[in-house]
């Protein structure tokens, strides 16, 4: 047994832990993780989303966002969260990046600056009107050094949050979902790695170094939902009975497939981009890919996976978790680990201190970052009763408030008892000074009229 593993798993549990909490264009999940030597999930949920609710990873209707996360909370199960401490990722098509090369020895401000400068040149970005920050990578070149950027409107991530804050939740990371996919999927082995998400409302192509360092990350703005339109174009339906046939048929060559000839155009333009992505890739990072991995909600499309293995002429498998994760309370796993994958990201996230991530929510200055009326907890139900009220303990201002009220109790019950010890001394000394004179048995005092004398004689000095 390796005792320091050991030592170091206990060491990075996290007692106050958050949940994750990802927000795509079709759907919503949630899912908390406890660790103890493995992760076990504690609670999970997803609750799929009509259509114009999120799109192209803005929130269009947040009140109707906000109703499904309310039934989604709570109808989590095997329980409810514990917490409202939530991990949150931004929307892929919302986050812009960009990869290029630096010389080794910047350090600290000028490398901010060399970055900002290129970044102005090669990108079609307001850098002012976004939140910024980057990662820095080794090269086999040692002169030089690979800095990946990132960054995010701020109206985005400051909308994610003002959300999140108006059901009662706090924000303590907000992350990016490459970043979260790369933490349950990959093998931190030796390989170059491509992680295919293939969701309702886009594409996203995820380029890994053998590191475990993303490199390069593309958003198509093309998935599973215009897949649902062409069909309902073709056919002349409604949007349900399209998806309906989609999710039944999907690529399957089979007689009865009707809608696979409508759907393979869309497929076949999603493959063009992932084939020029990766070609980009392996001339531009003079390295061959080793490892392609496919996920989303579309990616469970009967035939999908045999297709795509077709298409590139490589080999294409489902993404699967790398950790040790108690999966008992999830029923049909290995599908459901498709649609979790990023959830699942965030949650180990939210249960360990041993991992490290880029968060947005540091760069947003105080103002914008979290306002939260707990006390909305009592009445919304999200969490348990007992949880609900530590939550609300957990407030600042409300634990202040309740110190001052118990030590204001206090110091009224403090005056009440001094002062009945002082009438209490005043009728004691009155009745002593009003006592009859002793009087005398067979010549002695008793001891109580001895007591009495010489309590009225200390009186009379």
């Amino acid at each position: 047994m390796d005792y320091k593993e050991k030592l170091r798993e206990i060491l990075s549990v996290k007692f106050d832990n958050a949940f994750g909490l990802d927000i795509g264009d079709g759907s919503v999940e949630i899912i908390q993780l406890q660790k103890f030597f493995r992760y076990s999930i504690t609670t999970y949920g997803r609750e799929e989303l009509s259509a114009g609710v999120v799109e192209n990873g803005r929130i269009l209707d947040p009140n109707a966002l906000a109703e499904s996360l309310k039934k989604l909370l709570r109808n989590a199960k095997p329980k409810r969260v514990s917490t409202n401490k939530v991990i949150v990722s931004l929307p892929e098509s919302q986050v812009f990046t960009n990869s290029f090369e630096v010389d080794s020895k910047l350090k600290a401000g000028a490398l901010s600056n060399v970055i900002l400068e290129k970044v102005g040149l090669s990108m079609l970005v307001n850098v002012d009107k976004t939140y910024w920050d980057y990662m820095v990578s080794p090269l086999p070149d040692k002169t030089k050094k690979l800095v990946t950027f990132f960054c995010v409107p701020k109206e985005i991530a400051n909308s994610y949050v003002k959300f999140c804050n108006s059901i009662g939740l706090e924000v303590v990371s907000l992350c990016l979902e490459p970043l979260s996919l790369a933490r349950v999927i990959l093998k931190s082995a030796s390989r170059q790695s491509l992680i295919i998400d293939i969701g309702s409302g886009a594409t996203n192509l995820n380029f890994f170094d053998s590191n475990d360092k993303l490199n390069v990350s593309i958003t198509l703005p093309v998935a599973g939902e215009q897949m649902t339109k062409a069909i309902m174009d073709r056919l002349k339906i409604e949007r349900d009975e399209a998806e309906t046939l989609k999710v039944k048929f999907g690529f399957q060559d089979v007689p009865e497939n009707t809608i696979r000839p409508i759907i393979q155009p869309v497929f076949e333009d999603i493959m063009s981009e992932i084939k020029s992505a990766i070609t980009y890739y392996e001339e531009s990072f003079k390295q061959k890919l080793d490892d392609i991995y496919l996920i989303g909600g579309s990616a469970l499309l009967p035939g999908l996976l045999e297709a795509m293995r077709v298409g590139l002429a490589r080999t294409v498998v489902f993404g699967a978790c790398t950790h040790n994760i108690d999966f008992t309370v999830m029923t049909g796993k290995n599908n459901q680990f498709v649609l979790f994958a990023n959830v699942l990201g965030l949650g180990i996230l939210g249960s360990s201190t041993g991992y490290r991530d880029i968060n947005f929510l540091k760069k947003m200055p105080r103002v914008e970052s979290n306002s939260v009326n707990k006390l909305n907890l009592l009445k919304l139900g999200y969490l348990s009763k007992v949880n609900t009220l530590r939550t609300i303990m957990n407030n600042k201002l409300i634990l202040i408030l309740m110190i001052a009220v118990i030590a204001t109790i206090f110091y009224f019950m403090l005056l009440q008892i001094e002062s009945y010890e002082k009438k209490l001394v005043e009728e004691n000394t009155l009745s002593e000074v009003l006592l009859p004179s002793p009087v005398s048995r067979g010549g002695v005092l008793s001891t109580s009229t001895e007591a009495n004398i010489i309590s009225t004689s200390t009186i009379i000095k």
